[in-house]
């Protein structure tokens, strides 16, 4: 007895799936390495780096792509947000010195005006001039 059920068509977004998967696991390590402290914070770095490269390639294949649909829009705004990340933990790389002293000092203050002093301090040290 034949069935009444015809074959469904094959997806033709299905090869953006990898993709797509690839820059979802770039920008959850990101993510973790985030919640770092900040020697191991840096670890995120690559990651980052990674699924901004990701995103950009999974966008350029989802405009290539009629059937791409919202991730037209999602593919560039992932993109976008592991590039600001990447930016952000560059700059932590630049004054990782003054940063690693500023959170031992957070982790060593036990009132306010020690917090207020180590802040101080921090900002003393990235503005030397003034």
């Amino acid at each position: 007895m034949a069935s009444n059920t015809r074959p469904e068509a094959p997806d033709a977004a299905r090869p953006l799936l990898h993709w797509v998967g690839a820059t979802v696991v770039a920008m959850a390590c990101t993510l973790t390495g985030w919640y770092l402290p900040l020697p191991f914070r840096l670890a995120g770095l690559p990651f980052a780096v990674a699924g901004f490269v990701l995103g950009l390639l999974t966008s350029l294949k989802a405009f290539g792509n009629p059937a791409a649909g919202v991730l037209k829009l999602a593919a560039p705004v992932a993109t976008a947000a592991c590039g600001l990340v990447a930016l952000l933990l560059a700059g932590q790389l630049v004054f990782l010195g003054p940063a690693l002293q500023y959170q031992q000092c957070l982790e060593d203050a036990l009132t306010l005006r020690s917090e207020a002093a180590c802040t101080q301090d921090f900002t003393d040290r990235l503005n030397p001039g003034e």
